[in-house]
């Protein structure tokens, strides 16, 4: 069977239904395998919240809270806990029942994100845009067995912000609010498409966000465990894991340069702090470091942001979409190479877009480098620790950002003249 016969093969709709469903057992059998590695994280704030402690109390670490989520995570990840018994920190037996439901819901999340993509960014015709869907779901899988078979949560946060957009795109803004609230509580860093919505909304959205996340962080956590304890953990919250990213001065209040942060406060602290342990050696101090990445940080969003503010073409909305998706793996304090799992919007969309005949050829180069480029650095990660030192995937990402957001901007400028 030569290539071209081979790739039409796996491009058929037997084919990527058969490959899927084989995936899609075969997962499941590792994950439940592996016994749940980050879930035991949810489940242990589940468990502090039964007894109405901190969730954010980290017995084997006080200065470092694993668990990071919004408090309203807990009552999400509570249905799944099921037989699991709490033996000692992050430790559970039982467990096997919580990570099979669990990675059934992911599974879930993961076949409605498809859908979702498909109805939002439209393509060059209907045949395009299923092609591009295999092809993206084909160049995206290792990322997200990834995911999956760390009892991940990011998949579900997905399926909540893309129906969050589709709600925003129909124009059922409070509905809309509710959806990204619960895509926050479950992964912060998607709170960027706050802005996005706000300023595609001409403001309107607004009162809608703050309704929305009124109704997520405080009525419904305090309908379920009462006002007092709700606003002990929002505090708690805020003051363990938000305070000292960002109500801070110093680079070292939220160091991370593990090598399996791949985000853009553990990509330029790489290039600034030397040694493994403390103490660090710091080539320029903690403060100015802390001002260089909020320089850095602040430029990308703005960049973002007025890559958007003018009206866009139906066929650029992947494009804009993916812009501020990828904020929320460049920008935090620390993100983790199987966020990288969301790429797969990033294919469809780029795919999608080249997939229009008249799309300059200079454009559709220019996203195709972009996209191999994101792919290749998105695989980098497995090569081992020097090429994550190194910040690979990182820089492979931002490149790619730069590319669909110096597209947008052209056509924002020639929408302005």
């Amino acid at each position: 069977m030569d290539l071209r016969k081979a790739g039409k093969f796996l491009l058929s709709d037997k084919a990527f239904v058969f490959i899927m469903a084989v995936f899609i057992i075969t997962m499941a059998i590792v994950t439940c395998y592996r016994g749940g590695k980050d879930i035991k994280v949810g489940l242990y704030g589940v468990e502090q919240t039964l007894q109405k402690h901190s969730p954010y109390d980290n017995p084997t670490d006080g200065n470092r809270p694993i668990f990071r989520y919004a408090p309203g995570f807990t009552i999400l990840q509570s249905p799944f806990l099921l037989t699991s018994k709490m033996t000692g920190p992050f430790e559970f037996e039982h467990i096997i029942p919580s990570v099979f439901t669990w990675y059934v819901a992911a599974i879930l999340a993961f076949l409605l994100s498809l859908l979702l993509i498909v109805k939002l960014i439209p393509a060059g015709s209907a045949e395009a845009a299923m092609r591009n869907l295999k092809i993206s779901v084909y160049l995206a899988l290792p990322l997200i067995a990834y995911e999956l078979s760390n009892s991940q949560n990011k998949l579900i946060a997905l399926a909540f912000v893309l129906f969050s957009v589709y709600l925003f795109e129909k124009k059922r803004y409070f509905l809309s609010a509710i959806f990204l609230s619960l895509a926050v509580t479950v992964y912060i860093p998607l709170v960027f498409f706050g802005l996005y919505f706000i300023l595609r909304s001409k403001g309107r959205y607004i009162i809608d966000l703050a309704l929305g996340g009124l109704v997520i962080f405080i009525v419904i956590p305090s309908v379920v465990w009462g006002i007092e304890y709700n606003n002990f953990v929002l505090k708690d919250w805020f003051v363990r894991c938000l305070k000292p990213f960002f109500m801070t001065t110093s680079y070292n209040t939220y160091m991370e340069l593990r090598p399996s942060s791949q985000s853009l406060p553990s990509a330029i602290g790489r290039l600034f702090v030397w040694g493994q342990t403390t103490p660090y050696k710091y080539l320029i101090g903690p403060e100015a470091l802390h001002i260089v990445i909020r320089l850095f940080s602040t430029t990308i969003i703005a960049i973002s942001l007025l890559s958007v503010w003018r009206s866009i073409k139906p066929q650029m909305r992947g494009l804009s979409y993916s812009v501020f998706l990828l904020l929320a793996l460049l920008t935090p304090s620390y993100c983790i190479w199987y966020t990288w799992a969301y790429l797969f919007v990033m294919y469809f969309a780029t795919l999608n877009y080249i997939s229009y005949d008249d799309v300059p050829k200079n454009e559709k180069k220019i996203m195709i480098v972009a996209l191999a480029v994101l792919l290749i650095s998105s695989y980098s990660t497995a090569v081992g620790p020097a090429v994550n030192q190194a910040s690979v995937a990182f820089w492979g990402t931002l490149f790619y950002w730069a590319c669909a957001a110096g597209v947008l901007l052209k056509h924002a400028k020639v929408q302005s003249r």
